[in-house]
């Protein structure tokens, strides 16, 4: 990964894997994990959002969601249908979606705008 040591990469998945862990073993509320490791329940969420794409593994989800939105930009010329799909695709992952994602591709940390 661009950016981040291998070091800071491994530091991160594990506090990834305890968050993502807290969460299917534990049954915590997003409110009650973000607490716990002083992180907002949004974070959180993208936490638990990546890891599951990822089967546990944030990093892998995160490439993941990238080379879906990747093919789905390719595939189609309207960003509302861009965001349709990539919607359905995360409800077929089991990941719950926002009504509203705004300018923000859902689930990747970054800019469609850009």
């Amino acid at each position: 990964m661009r950016g981040i040591t291998p070091q800071k990469k491994a530091e991160s998945q594990e506090k990834y894997s305890r968050i993502y862990d807290a969460w299917v073993n534990e049954e915590f509320t997003l409110q009650e994990i973000g607490e716990r490791f002083e992180l907002t329940k949004q974070r959180v969420w993208q936490i638990i959002t990546r890891c599951k794409l990822g089967d546990g593994d944030y990093y892998v989800g995160t490439q993941v969601a990238r080379n879906k939105w990747t093919e789905l930009n390719n595939e189609y010329n309207d960003m509302e249908d861009i965001i349709n799909g990539y919607n359905h695709w995360l409800t077929t992952k089991g990941v719950k979606t926002a009504k509203n994602n705004q300018s923000v591709v859902p689930h990747s940390g970054w800019d469609w705008r850009y």
